[in-house]
């Protein structure tokens, strides 16, 4: 038995030799702590030959092979090949399974990846509005010509967020700084602020406005929410500046539910559902098949944290026979 974590290469990254993200440390760290051996390589590490009708992948020179179990982290949301790539992967593990069954190679969220063909927040939209999940009103038009007239979310203030998620990368003191790219939209002329003229609007859609300024993150475990956080802003409307958390581990039953549902209907082995609330009701704001913990554990002194680096490497609906 060897697991394999794979993740994202990051736009602004601790140099130090051996540095990785937090999350990866902590999968680490537990991975260890179980004597279970392991390795770690990026998304740009992985090798792909076709030949005489066979394909071999190998990872960081490696082939997948030897390895029983695949953590995926996260992929560069600026480049969609990343995530199609972790599709190949699941597409060729489910073929080498059928004629390997007794050395299977267990891909965690590999159901949930071919249940999600497009890793954006439209997507996300979409699949909400399909299965009755709630979430908040969203328009998307391809020309990102917000400021024509339209038949929905014409009243302000409303948001604007980038289609894929992608964060912006700032400068402050000649120091690299990542940050969430959502704006406020007061009124049609705040399309001209400054940070929305350097971009493409094309890239961006529009969501309505809740003056409810905390948002709420619960992990869930082969269909089971199994803990979380809330999160209240300090001041303004975005919860990620310095937000106030508390422990969330015993989350309402219409959250559990939304939570559980979302999570069998995609068959996520583990992942996040993020909430905000509209007029007391949660809606949904985004999900991820690859949730960041670090504030859960560091940032809340009420309560107990789970494991969640434990939670997720025993995340794997199959088992090795």
């Amino acid at each position: 038995m060897k697991y394999l974590i794979i993740d994202k290469e990051h736009r602004v990254t601790d140099k130090r030799e051996g540095k990785y993200a937090t999350a990866v440390e902590r999968l680490m760290t537990e991975l260890a702590n179980k004597n279970l051996p392991y390795s770690f390589a990026y998304n740009t590490q992985i090798e792909f030959l076709l030949k005489e009708g066979e394909t071999s992948i190998k990872i960081n020179g490696v082939d997948i092979t030897q390895y029983s179990h695949i953590l995926f982290r996260g992929h560069n949301l600026h480049s969609p090949k990343e995530y199609e790539t972790k599709r190949l992967i699941v597409d060729w593990v489910d073929q080498y399974n059928t004629t390997n069954r007794r050395n299977k190679i267990l891909v965690q969220n590999s159901e949930a990846i071919k249940n999600m063909p497009y890793y954006n927040k439209i997507f996300t939209a979409q699949f909400c509005s399909t299965h009755n999940i709630p979430y908040f009103d969203t328009y998307y038009r391809t020309d990102g010509r917000y400021d024509e007239n339209r038949d929905i979310l014409e009243d302000y203030p409303l948001i604007i967020k980038e289609y894929s998620g992608i964060n912006r990368v700032d400068r402050k003191w000649r120091k690299e700084i990542i940050k969430k790219n959502v704006y406020k939209l007061n009124s049609a002329k705040d399309l001209n602020r400054k940070e929305l003229r350097s971009q493409d609007l094309t890239d961006f859609f529009i969501q309505e406005f809740t003056e409810t300024a905390e948002d709420v993150r619960v992990f869930v475990k082969l269909g089971k929410v199994i803990g979380g956080w809330k999160r209240e802003a300090k001041e303004g409307f975005m919860t990620v500046n310095k937000g106030i958390y508390t422990m969330y581990n015993n989350p309402t039953k219409e959250i559990k539910d939304i939570s559980e549902k979302f999570a069998k209907l995609i068959q996520a082995d583990f992942m996040a559902v993020d909430f905000m609330f509209k007029n007391g009701k949660p809606y949904v704001q985004e999900i991820s098949l690859h949730p960041g913990f670090k504030a859960y554990e560091t940032k809340i002194d009420d309560g107990q944290p789970v494991n969640i680096a434990e939670a997720m490497i025993t995340a794997f609906k199959d088992s090795l026979p």
